[in-house]
């Protein structure tokens, strides 16, 4: 049976409405401490307490205050009204909170619980308070005893000889670092990170929720933390040494390596009785655990070990090991040894389990063996995280050789014990903490913590898979400020080849509203994934009442490293009225043992002085540990690529939290694009594959096919979009027949059912025209950079107040405007471009492809003279001769007549009537370069003013004879 450890209650009362607050230490006088009548008395200061006393464990008992509570019922005098979210009480700071809301535990969650904010004490509830809500609030607070003011040696007020400071170190791999020097009662109860290594009775071999001990665990750090981390590492069959770094032969992903890369707060270590199997001694095993303990202390993180457990079918010999390494664990660590031994043992073996704790097999526990081991473990936190009193501050040396020390920060608040500091080298650095304490005294120096060097970053080719999101506008249904359709999806693949996510947020014309996911990702090589994007909230907050929510269009039309101007044009904003709390970006369908490089891109152009400062914290890390990005560029400023939020080396858990807000003093931020980089194999996911083609014909066919397990009975082909309307033929069909296809690019779905599931597969099909084998360079022209055509270059700007050159990469000919000096364009209303304003058919079946249709360049009113040809054509070969054609049209938005007006090499006027033209062309042949290779063009308004001021040109096409 369990031995109950002794627990003395002192009466206590709770008025609904009251608070219970004593902030001192206590003094007793030792003749104030008393046994009456078979009772401990406590009298003095602590009459006045409520609390009770209780056995740590490791010899000592110390007196908790059980804390504060508040009740009220919502409208009641002196607490907040029905619509009404915020409660705020100054004798709730720096406690640790917990809300009842009508009954039911309230959890962090800033769209369905409450957001605490402990160091004002500030509840904000979501939703808001509604009428009769009753609300019970409990506000946890640790009191230390003291006899005469001397230390009491469990508990009592620190003393610069008692105060335990145990410094580590960790590496953020984001140019900071983490340092902790101690623990106290908010490691356990604000935000802890716990991660469990072990084998079978924590992986909870034999029982199943809720009855397995991680299950326990998870649900105690619920019900009496706030926005805990539990991490479950534990694998049924592990010994001592598989938990080791791997060089000593642990095992990757579930050792004491990747434990610390999931910087834990605490550590709980249950290996009770696979050793003695394993051929290792005591003396081994000790070894090993000590090793573990060792490196959890490195970087600051307190770890606790459960002892043995009994095992019945083991021989006397092993029973006998499993006996003296309980022993031992005790010893080695007697304030953070978990009792897994002596209340499952039967008394009349040496190491058997107790029959009523078996679970029939001699070695897994009973959920109530389970419960054993779990109530230890909780009450070894509770008595180990105890608030720290008397100290005045913390004094933080630096060195980088360990002999020469220098002061490197101060921190002044005693229940702050972790910090997040900047990295000013990459070289090793030493850390050295001490306790300046009330009385005038120091702490001795505590041992000395390392921060190693900062492991070397994979770069983007080094990953061993990549997934690029690209967060804005789709150009058809979202709309920009002037309610026109804006947005430039990355193309997929771009120009090096990588497949991109084009996320628009809900879909339609709504934007980024409230709660936009993106499921399915894929890869840069267009492998499906199981991981998708979420905000968790509405980025806009309360701000803005457009139709298309959170969408900005003001970003660069240039790539920026790898990323296409596509993927850094549009973004999505973040608006201040989210403050403090900010938006969540959840990224879910990660694999726990592969590592994650997460990067968090923004940008927008903006002359004005405000900042537009992006902070992001990850996980349930604290504000202070946030990194900041300004994604504010001047107009005429340069993209860094580099500039951005990124989260390194994420491993050890399968989805993840990032908390977004605008830092600084401004209102807006800005995220363009999400990429993150994975090391680590890629899951096979059951889908339909369906590849991505290209061709020159009308016609194709499509074939989906089932991979990794998934079966499918059922076929269903449908066409997404496309520059006009294909044929569908066997749409039922595993193999589809298309036709009816024109110069663009269509991407085509398969929907496939079976064995109760359904797959989707997505196929990009890109036409080419047909040249008939010969060089050929097709060029339209737009104002900004539009959707791409295959086949087609995209030539745009504003040709009369920039120079724009660009050659293509296929042909390697190269077009100038030679703008804008010589001033031979000439803008009407500033404008001489315009992406939107030339006639289409709506289904590609014009001269040329819509696209190009709907964009063009114009001069106007300046008319051609000799000299003053403004469109070059070089890299040619003057040996060869060229036909080019010329396309112009203008919509009816405005009125007739409308024009396009060329000459090649100055020679006689080439007209086309633009006015609403979709199938009008004219081409010239026998065209011959000059000696140098070019070819001089004009466009100029109409020689003739019967046929309007305006000189258009929409495309051009070059072709080798």
């Amino acid at each position: 049976m369990r031995r109950l450890q002794p627990l003395l209650f002192i009466p206590l009362l709770f008025p609904c409405s009251s608070l219970l607050a004593q902030g001192a230490p206590l003094k007793l006088d030792p003749d104030s401490v008393k046994i009456m009548n078979a009772e401990l008395v406590l009298r003095n200061k602590s009459k006045d307490v409520n609390g009770y006393l209780y056995n740590t464990g490791n010899g000592a008992t110390v007196f908790q205050q059980l804390g504060k509570s508040i009740q009220f019922k919502t409208g009641a005098a002196g607490y907040p009204a029905a619509g009404d979210s915020v409660y705020q009480n100054a004798s709730l700071v720096n406690h640790t909170i917990k809300v009842m809301r009508n009954g039911l535990l309230q959890y962090r969650d800033g769209t369905n619980g409450v957001i605490v904010d402990a160091s004002a004490g500030r509840i904000t509830f979501r939703p808001a308070l509604q009428a009769n809500d009753i609300i019970f609030i409990e506000a946890i607070y640790g009191l230390d005893l003291s006899v005469n003011g001397a230390t009491d040696g469990g508990g009592g007020t620190p003393s610069a000889s008692t105060l335990r400071l145990l410094p580590g170190a960790t590496d953020n791999g984001n140019n900071t670092f983490t340092l902790r020097w101690a623990t106290n009662a908010k490691t356990l109860f604000l935000s802890p990170k716990v991660v469990g290594l072990g084998s079978s009775t924590l992986a909870g071999t034999g029982l199943s929720a809720p009855n397995r001990l991680g299950d326990k665990i998870s649900t105690w750090l619920t019900n009496n933390t706030s926005a805990h981390a539990w991490t479950n590492l534990a694998v049924p069959g592990y010994s001592t040494k598989d938990i080791l770094p791997l060089e000593d032969g642990g095992v990757s992903g579930q050792n004491i390596e990747t434990a610390v890369q999931l910087r834990p707060d605490m550590l709980f270590v249950s290996l009770p009785s696979n050793d003695p199997s394993s051929g290792m001694t005591v003396a081994q095993s000790m070894q090993n655990l000590r090793k573990v303990d060792s490196i959890a202390q490195h970087n600051g993180i307190t770890a606790f070990f459960e002892t043995t457990q009994p095992r019945t079918n083991y021989n006397s010999a092993q029973q006998q090991m499993l006996k003296q390494l309980a022993d031992s664990i005790r010893s080695a660590w007697p304030d953070r040894y978990v009792e897994g031994f002596n209340d499952l043992v039967d008394p009349s073996t040496i190491a058997s389990i107790l029959p009523a704790y078996n679970n029939g097999d001699g070695i897994h526990l009973t959920a109530a063996g389970n419960q054993f081991i779990a109530d230890r473990l909780f009450d070894r936190w509770l008595g180990y995280f105890q608030s720290i009193t008397g100290v005045k501050k913390y004094h933080i040396d630096s060195s980088v050789n360990q002999t020469t020390w220098a002061p490197f920060a101060q921190q002044a608040d005693a229940n702050v014990v972790k910090s997040v500091y900047n990295r000013y080298n990459t070289a090793k650095v030493y850390f050295r903490v001490r306790a300046e304490m009330k009385n005038g005294t120091f702490t001795p120096w505590s041992p000395v913590a390392t921060l190693s060097e900062p492991d070397p970053l994979p770069g983007v080719n080094d990953y061993t898979y990549r997934l690029l999101t690209d967060l804005g506008g789709d150009g058809i249904t979202t709309l920009n400020g002037s309610n026109q359709p804006d947005g430039r999806p990355s193309p997929s693949p771009d120009g090096w080849g990588k497949f991109w996510n084009n996320w628009f947020g809900v879909g339609g014309v709504e934007g980024f509203a409230a709660n936009a996911s993106f499921p399915d990702m894929r890869t840069t090589t267009n492998e499906i994934t199981n991981m998708s994007l979420q905000f968790i909230g509405s980025p806009t907050g309360s701000f803005g009442t457009s139709q298309t929510k959170a969408i900005n269009y003001n970003g660069f039309t240039v790539p920026v490293g790898d990323y296409p101007q596509q993927a850094v044009y549009d973004n999505v904003f973040i608006h201040s009225s989210l403050n403090p709390n900010g938006i969540v970006l959840r990224i879910k369908g990660m694999v726990p043992t592969n590592k994650y490089y997460i990067k968090i891109w923004g940008a927008r152009l903006d002359d004005n002085t405000a900042q537009r400062t992006l902070q992001a914290r990850i996980g349930n890390e604290g504000w202070e540990t946030a990194q900041s990005v300004e994604t504010k560029y001047p107009t005429a400023g340069t993209p860094n690529y580099q500039q951005a939020i990124k989260f390194n080396g994420v491993t050890g858990v399968d989805s993840v939290d990032i908390t977004m807000r605008v830092g600084g003093t401004g209102t807006f931020a800005h995220v363009s694009l999400v990429d993150i980089g994975v090391v680590g194999p890629l899951p096979a996911v059951p889908q339909i594959r369906l590849r991505d083609t290209t061709t020159t014909l009308s016609t194709l066919q499509l074939t989906g096919t089932p991979i990794n397990g998934a079966v499918v009975t059922t076929y269903s082909w449908e066409q997404l979009s496309g520059p006009g309307t294909a044929t569908i033929a066997n749409a039922t069909s595993a193999t589809a027949n298309i036709s009816a296809l024109t110069n663009g690019t269509y991407v085509f779905r398969v929907t496939g059912t079976g064995g109760g599931k359904t797959y989707k597969g997505t196929s990009t099909v890109n036409v080419f025209p047909n040249n008939g084998g010969l060089k050929t360079l097709r060029i339209h022209f737009s104002k900004t950079a539009v959707q791409p055509i295959p086949g087609w270059l995209n030539v745009y700007g504003s040709p009369h107040s920039q120079r724009i050159t660009i050659t293509d990469p296929a042909t390697s000919w190269t077009i100038d405007n030679l703008s804008p000096t010589p001033e031979f364009w000439a803008p009407f209303a500033s404008n001489s471009a315009s992406d939107i304003d030339g006639t289409t058919t709506g289904n590609n079946t014009g001269v040329i492809p819509d696209i190009a249709l709907k964009g063009y360049w114009f001069n106007y009113s300046l008319k051609w003279a000799t000299g003053m040809d403004n469109l070059i054509l070089t890299g040619l070969n003057p040996s060869k001769t060229y036909k080019l054609k010329f396309y112009a049209s203008r919509n009816n938005s405005a009125a007739a007549p409308r024009y396009g007006a060329w000459r090649i090499n100055g020679g006689a006027e080439i007209l086309m009537n633009a006015f609403n033209n979709t199938t009008l062309e004219e081409v010239r042949t026998g065209i011959s370069p000059d000696a140098n290779g070019k070819i001089n063009l004009s466009v100029h308004a109409p020689s003739l003013t019967t046929n309007g001021a305006f000189g258009y040109l929409n495309a051009l096409v070059i072709q080798e004879e």
